[in-house]
């Protein structure tokens, strides 16, 4: 949800320069009905809308946000503004949202238009094997990152309201306190985190008492694209980069901040890989969404469900506090 660093809008404009482009997300309600959705996701979600509607217009393009399931709603908007196009990153889902890619790809193909997909990180579709992947991660990190679209004329296209929360799942509980989505705060967040946070990302990721602000949050920012992962890679390089001339010339108590910030960021470059890894997990093997990873844990405590301890669970009095809390 961004247009930085975007392959599909830069091969949008590659393909017809003259001609408008347009993006299109669809709030689809399969997928926020679907057990692994809720409303802190969905409020996260329209908040990275309408920040994005402002960038796509700021480039004289139009953001389309649909309502309905993914093939009906292209339907309606094929009727509506014909295109013969469809430019995309690949994505990795669960077992849902891949039929949808399926469906969406046969509804193209029934029609003659040109469905392109392109990689969005470092997981790499159709892999047959591992060897050498972590080579094609580094060298997906390292490319030089799509260019912008050029800013202006301003869209002259009305914005029309964006659907609530509420309107779209009126059953949903928000988190008051939880992040806020947008490439804008995205932005800010990373540069918080590579300019003092990360002093304290290395050890104090373990802890519920630091995490808050040892981490990057910035994990639902690149899930949903807000910022992509090659900017995050290359941004944190350039940033150790910067504190390995600052220790040159720092006072031995300041060379000790910078040290702690070097290894910091020395440890987030390498979740930043595994990010990648488990997703990459997931591509390969998507059947792991249903059954064990591990196969000798089959069987293991099916027969075993305690209706007392899982209300326990539910409802926060295990006695374990970490699991409780």
């Amino acid at each position: 949800l961004r247009v930085h660093d975007h392959a599909a809008v830069h091969a949008a404009l590659q393909r017809s320069p003259e001609r408008p482009w347009q993006g299109v997300y669809i709030l689809e309600p399969s997928v926020w009905a679907h057990p692994d959705a809720s409303a802190r996701q969905l409020g996260f979600v329209l908040e990275c809308l309408a920040d994005l509607r402002e960038q796509v217009h700021a480039c004289g393009g139009r953001l389309w946000v649909l309502r309905g399931e993914a093939c009906e709603a292209l339907e309606r908007l094929h009727a509506h503004a014909p295109f013969d196009a469809l430019l995309a990153h690949e994505e990795t889902g669960n077992g849902l949202t891949y039929q949808r890619d399926l469906a969406v790809a046969s509804w193209c193909r029934s029609r003659h238009i040109a469905f392109e997909e392109w990689p969005q990180n470092g997981v790499v579709r159709r892999l047959g094997n591992r060897d050498g992947w972590h080579l094609s991660w580094d060298a997906f990190m390292q490319r030089p990152r799509w260019p912008s679209p050029p800013e202006g004329p301003w869209s002259a296209h009305p914005r029309r309201p964006l659907p609530t929360l509420e309107a779209l799942m009126p059953n949903g509980v928000d988190a008051p306190r939880r992040q806020r989505g947008g490439r804008q705060r995205a932005q800010q967040v990373l540069e918080d985190f590579l300019l003092d946070r990360c002093g304290g990302y290395r050890g104090g990721i373990s802890s519920p008492l630091s995490a808050p602000s040892a981490c990057s949050r910035l994990s639902p920012h690149l899930a949903q694209g807000c910022i992509s992962l090659r900017e995050v890679v290359q941004a944190t390089q350039h940033r150790l980069g910067d504190l390995a001339i600052a220790a040159m010339a720092a006072p031995p108590p300041e060379q000790a901040c910078i040290a702690r910030q070097q290894a910091g960021l020395k440890a987030f470059l390498s979740r930043l890989h595994w990010h990648c890894h488990f997703i990459q997990k997931l591509e390969s093997e998507p059947e792991i969404e249903w059954r064990n990873v591990h196969r000798g844990y089959d069987g293991l405590r099916e027969g075993e469900f305690s209706a007392e301890r899982f209300e326990a669970l539910q409802a926060g009095r295990t006695g374990w506090p970490l699991v409780d809390a």
